[in-house]
């Protein structure tokens, strides 16, 4: 048997890790959009098609469209809009397209020419499907959009610049060539972030942070018990400390699977933790499960000591005959050491 600190704390131990790195990047993406500009976000490559989700756009050109949709709301309308790396669809209110060129000024015109302003907007992606296959653009919407491009002012003229720049007589592989560096994407269609998607993000972030918090103070917890576990094995039985194996070579009773052995008069649990126990030291346990969502995950030892505070010790996972092991340490303590063992699994 290996001394381990970390005994049964390995699996949280990883989580921590995750949950620490994840909060590295989260604080670094939460510091960026505070301090950092859309336009060197867009530069160092926080783009529209080039990252999912919020993101941002050099907004060029602006037509508001007469697409109907059951998904718009009174003051919603579809647009379509050019920006540097091509056109794609946005859903917005008249404050969102406030938000998105940056003015309070908003042309009257169907057409919102902006190449010379150099605007650059956060967006957030929605895409043809969300989570679980939901569908956020259905096949008539969709078809929408095709249709509407096809009418497209602004893809029109970029049709026409198209033909000016490389002539009429180049074939048509040439023009789809061209067309496609700058192409019009329908299995998606940008938002412009509101308050509520801001606190949600942050909420997330406050969220990721928490979890890391509570998993890193979990894990100082079990490493501090296991700690305290082992000394009090030591002092007990201080030939342990020189050598821990002689648990397992002169045990009067092992499982190996479980992971329980007794040793002179203490109990020692080793699976999912280090515990020792003084067969003195309790006159009852309980054995109960642990269930999520209907299915055993694992079991859990009540000791109900004589002197101090009563414990709850997790024995093992669940795993092939567990309860059958349970069964037979629960039949050691009661016929050999008279202990009274009650089973709620």
């Amino acid at each position: 048997m290996r001394k381990s600190y970390l005994r049964g704390t390995w699996l949280i131990l990883f989580c921590a890790i995750l949950f620490v790195l994840l909060s590295i990047g989260v604080t670094k993406s939460f510091y960026d959009d505070r301090t950092k500009s859309a336009e060197v976000q867009y530069k160092e490559g926080k783009q529209f098609q080039k990252s999912s989700g919020y993101t941002f756009i050099k907004v060029e050109t602006l037509e508001e469209l007469d697409i109907t949709d059951d998904s718009l709301s009174a003051d919603q309308k579809f647009y379509m809009v050019q920006h540097e790396h091509g056109f794609v669809m946005l859903k917005a209110s008249k404050e969102d397209v406030k938000k998105l060129i940056q003015s309070n000024d908003i042309p009257n015109e169907k057409l919102i020419d902006l190449k010379d302003k150099d605007i650059y907007s956060p967006v957030n992606a929605i895409f043809e499907r969300g989570r679980k296959g939901r569908k956020n653009i259905s096949p008539e919407l969709k078809g929408k959009f095709k249709n509407a491009a096809e009418h497209s002012l602004i893809i029109r003229t970029r049709v026409s610049d198209i033909i000016k720049e490389i002539g009429k007589k180049n074939s048509v592989d040439d023009y789809s060539s061209k067309l496609r560096e700058k192409p019009f994407t329908s299995q998606f269609y940008l938002t412009v972030p509101g308050k509520g998607y801001y606190i949600a993000t942050y909420g997330m972030e406050v969220l990721i942070l928490l979890v890391t918090f509570f998993l890193i103070i979990s894990v100082i917890k079990n490493i501090r018990k296991n700690k305290a576990e082992y000394e009090e094995l030591f002092i007990k039985y201080p030939e342990a400390e020189r050598d821990l194996d002689i648990l397992v070579r002169e045990a009067k009773y092992i499982n190996k699977k479980l992971k329980a052995l007794i040793y002179k008069d203490a109990l020692i649990l080793y699976g999912k933790g280090f515990n020792f126990q003084l067969l003195s030291g309790f006159s009852k346990v309980t054995f109960d499960r642990e269930t999520r969502k209907g299915r055993v995950v694992s079991y859990i030892a009540h000791f109900y000591n004589n002197f101090e505070t009563d414990e709850k010790v997790k024995v093992c996972s669940n795993y092939k005959n567990s309860r059958e092991d349970i069964d037979e340490l629960g039949k050691i303590l009661k016929e050999t050491f008279g202990k009274t063992v009650i089973y709620n699994c």
